[in-house]
């Protein structure tokens, strides 16, 4: 703190983005509080209780919040999602598959019952949404023949894409030695789940009715909590509560991945919270308003104006580089005689430092 209050005497503080034709002093000036903000921004709130924790932006592609996300611990039924990736990998979800006795193992069901047929996309619904071990032993041994023989294409997968901290011991995710993965292997695995619509769809139902079974979902923030849109469950008393959580928000998908938690929908809510607070998606665009800066001549002395003119680009900011944008106007404009409405008059960047951020193109226009 008393580095942070000297650092302070030097940066005061800034005022709200500002559009420059030139390049000039751009100063880094951060107020104690932003410079709190820099160095708490990576750490899950005290109140967090999980053991490991990871928040990402997808579209980002970077990591806001975490904490031994590398460290293996037992996953619990997170492990049906390398179960679940096996089976659509695989794909023939039409065929259908025959429950035996020894598929009934017992504790978080789908509710089958041995004899029973259903298609392999049934039970990948049992699987996803009341977490069904019954629906895991049933799609491993069609998928494979033998539980022990899918168990070992799962590690085969597991290494494939480079999970470090990861094996199965079993496809359900009941405790057993060696049974392990990290929050970190968990978002690689929950990353490459998502470019499935059927496993998004699974994953984002509350509650469903499946080839006579009623299913309702492990993920209590669905319907609950604005936004959520999955993605799955574990519980065992050597993994303590587990929980992927995914978030939609305002068109950007965040998931938030607990490990070893007291109380994982808690710790989630209050991991959201701490990522809006510090992290947001800003919608740069341009200035609406014409002012004079806007305003350019032809060599008839004719007045135009410029705008910009494209997508409004969107820019991931943390919230102490807010108020670091600066915005520099760079006019090419045409030859005299070329100017027409639509023709390219330069580009207005977006800069954090001397780092460009965005672009939009200008154009020249008549009002």
């Amino acid at each position: 703190m008393a580095a942070l209050a000297l650092l302070a005497l030097f940066l005061c503080g800034f005022g709200p983005p500002t559009l420059l034709d030139s390049d000039g002093p751009n100063p880094q000036r951060l107020t104690v509080g932003q410079l709190r903000q820099m160095e708490q921004a990576g750490r899950p709130p005290e109140t967090v209780s999980a053991q490991a924790v990871l928040v990402y932006d997808v579209d980002a592609d970077r990591i806001l919040i975490q904490s031994n996300a590398g460290v293996g611990r037992a996953p619990a039924s997170l492990t049906k999602l390398m179960t679940a990736l096996l089976i659509l990998e695989k794909g023939g979800l039409e065929q259908r598959v025959v429950v035996e006795r020894e598929d009934l193992v017992g504790e978080a069901t789908m509710g089958l019952a041995a004899g029973e047929l259903l298609t392999a996309e049934e039970l990948l619904w049992g699987l996803l949404i009341p977490s069904g071990n019954d629906a895991a032993l049933a799609l491993a041994r069609h998928h494979s023949g033998r539980v022990e023989t899918f168990v070992q294409q799962m590690n085969q997968r597991a290494q494939a894409l480079g999970l470090a901290q990861t094996n199965f011991v079993n496809p359900h995710g009941f405790d057993a030695d060696g049974q392990i993965s990290s929050a970190q292997d968990m978002l690689t695995l929950t990353r490459l789940l998502w470019k499935f619509p059927l496993f998004r769809q699974i994953v984002g139902t509350a509650s469903a009715t499946v080839a006579g079974h009623a299913l309702i979902s492990t993920n209590e923030l669905l319907g609950s909590y604005p936004g959520a849109n999955g993605v799955k469950t574990g519980t065992t008393s050597a993994a303590g509560q587990n929980l992927i959580a995914g978030i939609d928000r305002n068109g950007h998908q965040l998931f938030v991945i607990i490990l070893g938690s007291q109380e994982r929908y808690f710790d989630a809510r209050t991991l959201f919270t701490a990522a809006d607070s510090r992290y947001a998606w800003a919608n740069l665009g341009s200035r609406p308003r014409l002012t004079a800066l806007d305003r350019v001549y032809d060599a008839e002395q004719k007045r135009w104006f410029v705008r910009a003119e494209g997508e409004t680009p969107a820019l991931f900011l943390p919230a102490w580089e807010r108020q670091r944008l600066r915005i520099y106007r760079r006019l090419q404009l045409p030859p005299p005689g070329l100017w027409s409405p639509g023709t390219s008059a330069g580009v207005l960047e977006w800069r954090l430092g001397e780092a460009v951020v965005a672009t939009e193109r200008l154009v020249l226009y008549l009002p």
